[in-house]
């Protein structure tokens, strides 16, 4: 209870996902979008709640679409600004002194502009905006805005690359043949799924795999939707990289180079006996996945990771 006998009433938080978007203008230099919402009279950095099912990472790429018409490829992640959403329960509720608490948190990244199409004003954003740096932090209306604005300046150079455990596979007990041919269950075909999107978040380019049908049927959906073929190496396997950690940490330093030599986006799926390997490869500190579940590592020129991530699909 709050003082006076008013009853606060929790309610779950409001996730949503936003960014700072820029891109390179040949003669203006640095870019920032920013949008003007017409219900609010304020300018602000494209933003939106999560739907029911989606991840944060894509909602923010989703919302920043329909807000700017801008496609874009997520970066460092930034703070995450919160708000307070206390307000009056329903009429029935709030004559009896209660009141719903909640919190609205949005998780910001960084993040590069792909592509663009021009976008026609609706009730929500009636007008997109590409400003130079000096004149977005003059137009922004909120100093959490600011403050996003010059974090992602600070940034470094970075490649995501997403280290991936496969999709829930069928259980041991009920497979007879080669292990390496155990396939993904039902609840592991919805997380294969429900990761496009969140592959497509970051904008991965690359795809590896050991040559387990469990891993490769994870990244399967998105090498169909992206047209990008999914590299194999045996020695990432359960049976060949479990007790070979040398061999591991060869084969992911050289994804890692060739990753950021050509600035692509990567993502390897992997098992679990072989993670550790991988996650001591990369200099990260031990931690498990569950199926379906993976780390972005931002990797900077030198191949240090300047920030992680963890995600896995709701399914």
């Amino acid at each position: 209870m709050r003082p006076g006998g008013v009853q606060v009433i929790p309610a779950k938080p409001v996730l949503a996902g936003g960014a700072v978007v820029t891109r390179e203008h040949p003669v203006r230099g640095t870019e920032v979008v920013v949008v003007h919402r017409k219900r609010y009279d304020d300018w602000s950095l494209p933003k939106g709640k999560v739907e029911a099912g989606e991840s944060v990472p894509a909602a923010a790429v989703r919302e920043v679409l329909e807000e700017t018409g801008v496609s874009v490829r997520l970066g460092v992640p930034l703070d995450t600004v919160s708000y307070d959403l206390t307000k009056p329960a329903r009429p029935d509720l709030s004559k009896h002194g209660k009141v719903l608490s909640g919190i609205k948190r949005v998780s910001y990244w960084g993040a590069t502009a792909t592509s663009s199409v021009k976008r026609a004003p609706d009730h929500e954003v009636d007008v997109v905006a590409w400003l130079p740096v000096r004149a977005a932090l003059g137009r922004l209306s909120y100093a959490a805005d600011h403050f996003l604005l010059e974090q992602y300046l600070d940034q470094p150079v970075t490649t995501p690359l997403l280290i991936v455990r496969h999709a829930k596979a069928m259980d041991r007990k009920d497979w007879s043949k080669k292990d390496a041919a155990r396939p993904i269950n039902a609840l592991g075909r919805r997380q294969a799924k429900l990761l496009v999107p969140m592959l497509r978040a970051y904008g991965v380019e690359r795809l590896v795999s050991s040559t387990a049908v469990r891993c490769l049927s994870t990244l399967q959906p998105y090498a169909e939707a992206s047209k990008h073929k999914v590299n194999t190496y045996p020695g990432l396997t359960e049976e060949e990289g479990s007790d070979d950690p040398k061999g591991v940490a060869k084969i992911v330093r050289r994804i890692r180079t060739s990753a950021i030599k050509a600035g692509r986006p990567t993502a390897i799926c992997v098992h679990r006996p072989v993670l550790p390997h991988i996650l001591d490869a990369l200099e990260i500190a031990p931690t498990t996945l569950v199926t379906g579940e993976f780390l972005v590592a931002h990797v900077t020129g030198d191949g240090s990771v300047h920030a992680l991530e963890r995600h896995r699909p709701q399914a």
